[in-house]
């Protein structure tokens, strides 16, 4: 599923360990945004994938979003305070799922 935001996602295969690396990076036009209109993008996306998840997704689309989501709650006071490199790129560790492919999930 494709909810386009603010940010870019993308995965990193498994590591020796089994894990996945869950990549952030944040769009250019996001960047260039002020403050203000940042914490507004940023609240809008995760109003967004909220609703994603309360439409009818199949299993694999919604854990994908719900991880998505998830993230963004976290990133969100942090957004607001400008607190983030957006310059940066975020890196998750996940722990892998028995029979659950991120990149599946992500990519649906």
């Amino acid at each position: 599923m494709q909810i386009n935001g603010p940010l870019k996602v993308a995965v990193v295969e498994p590591s020796p360990q089994g894990n996945y690396e869950l990549q952030i990076s944040f769009t250019d036009d996001f960047k260039a945004a002020d403050l203000a209109a940042q914490a507004e993008q940023f609240r809008a996306y995760l109003a967004d994938l909220r609703q994603a998840l309360s439409a009818d997704l199949d299993g694999r689309n919604a854990q994908g979003v719900m991880l998505v989501q998830q993230v963004c709650e976290q990133l969100l006071p942090h957004i607001e305070a400008g607190e983030i490199a957006l310059g940066e790129t975020l890196v998750i560790e996940v722990q892998r799922t028995p029979g659950v492919n991120l990149v599946d999930l992500l990519h649906g």
